[in-house]
């Protein structure tokens, strides 16, 4: 059973290589996001574009840099929420919007 599974692997992951090194395009979802751009918005935090543990900073109206939202020292996950320009647990976010604004 092991030789079976052992013998599986190998083969996938040969599939994967030859694809890889034929240049294959990665399925869209897969993909990385657009590049998130500070041009022309104010200096501050917005949601990030495709994580809500994740918040984007922009430094004047240039730069952006990629910062996260910690867990608790509970170890519960915490969400940026933009309309508190603040990182939050799901419970404490109850009530506020969660949704990506651009």
């Amino acid at each position: 059973m092991n030789k079976i599974l052992t013998s599986l692997a190998l083969s996938c992951i040969a599939v994967l290589a030859a694809a890889s090194a034929a240049g294959a395009q990665q399925p869209a979802a897969l993909q990385d996001p657009a590049p998130f751009s500070c041009e022309g918005r104010a200096d501050g935090n917005y949601p990030h574009p495709s994580n809500p543990t994740k918040f984007m900073s922009c430094v004047a109206q240039e730069y952006a840099y990629e910062q996260n939202c910690f867990p608790t020292y509970q170890g519960e996950t915490t969400y940026y929420v933009a309309s508190v320009d603040a990182c939050l647990t799901a419970a404490e976010a109850q009530g506020q919007s969660l949704a990506v604004q651009f």
